[in-house]
């Protein structure tokens, strides 16, 4: 009822908020920030575990799970949210450029101080002169993290207005803002059994995630799927070999993949085995990811994803769904014009 008041409790805490309120809207109104970042229904960073209460999902729920920014108020309720780092803009200079495979960058930011963000996270980065994009920060391929500094694997794709500027317009000493850090798909302490799959540069976040398992949870079952377009866009070879030495199950596919040591299966086709005690993170392509999702929906297994979207000119949330499903191909198909995301 309009005009209603109603308790929500947020991870434990009490606060008087409107009925009819996003849960973003009601937090906030009570000095809580939920995580949060497009408030759209397309980043995931808002979403919060329902306890008990009257929400309305507005068909976002998933496995005891809504979205923040849509869910709404309709009387007493309880949530629950995982801590995160605080969202923060801190300043940086790009470091070095070096290609990992023809058309794949690594870039490494030097950030003005340490910047805290958790494996899977995702940032919106601005370099100097050029809109902003997100990306994943992720771990070195070499393992030579330092604490200061930010590493991104970006693709190069020749039309688009950022990615195709490093070592162009975008060279070491360019000033870069980093803002975040934002995303669901984060890795939890959690003693299931891991899946994790992506495609393209979607594996940043996967392989940041994987070596937190294998280093912090090195008890926990762990498998991964990681599919590119075409095998030279498999850049992550010396990292697999890290993982399969550690004894983690890594599947490889790709289109003109050769059958034997690269498959030819879509990344979800290979996914094997399910149950409602797995835990399945997913990045890269939103028609990947999407499918992945299903195939988890379905076992009843948890899902957290990393999706990743084109820049587009319009905010609306209407522009933004049908422009997601206008867009939902194969991760095999063509990339669009301007995907700087990973």
């Amino acid at each position: 009822m309009s005009g209603s008041r109603c308790t929500f409790t947020v991870n434990g805490e009490e606060i008087q908020a409107n009925v009819g309120d996003t849960l973003v809207e009601a937090a906030l109104g009570g000095r809580i920030v939920l995580p949060h970042d497009c408030c759209t229904g397309t980043c995931e960073t808002c979403r919060v575990r329902v306890v008990s209460g009257e929400i309305d999902d507005i068909g976002t729920a998933e496995k005891g799970t809504v979205l923040g920014c849509l869910s709404v108020l309709q009387g007493d309720a309880e949530i629950t949210f995982d801590p995160v780092p605080l969202v923060s803009t801190i300043k940086g200079k790009v470091e070095t450029i070096r290609d990992i495979s023809p058309g794949y960058l690594e870039v490494r930011v030097r950030m003005e101080k340490k910047f805290t963000w958790l494996a899977g996270q995702y940032i919106r980065a601005t370099f100097a002169g050029f809109p902003s994009r997100d990306y994943s920060p992720t771990t070195p391929l070499a393992l030579d993290a330092e604490e200061d500094v930010l590493l991104f694997h970006i693709k190069i794709y020749p039309n688009s207005i950022v990615s195709s500027q490093f070592n162009n317009k975008i060279k070491p000493g360019h000033d870069v803002k980093i803002k975040g850090p934002f995303g669901n798909g984060f890795i939890r302490n959690q003693p299931e059994p891991m899946l994790l799959t992506s495609t393209g540069t979607g594996f940043a976040p996967i392989w940041a995630i994987a070596v937190s398992a294998v280093l912090g949870q090195p008890s926990r079952e762990l498998k991964m799927i990681v599919g590119a377009r075409e095998t030279e866009g498999l850049y992550m070879k010396e990292a697999i070999r890290w993982l399969r030495n550690r004894g983690v199950d890594v599947l490889v596919t790709a289109s003109d993949g050769d059958g034997a040591q690269v498959l030819t299966e879509r990344p979800y086709e290979l996914i094997q085995g399910l149950t409602e005690d797995h835990v399945v993170y997913s990045a890269g392509a939103p028609s990947h990811v999407e499918a992945t999702r299903q195939v988890a929906r379905m076992a009843g297994a948890t899902f957290y994803a990393d999706p990743f979207f084109v820049a587009e000119k319009s905010s609306s949330l209407s522009g933004l769904v049908s422009s997601f499903f206008s867009k939902l191909k194969s991760p095999f198909s063509p990339p669009p014009q301007d995907p700087d995301q990973n």
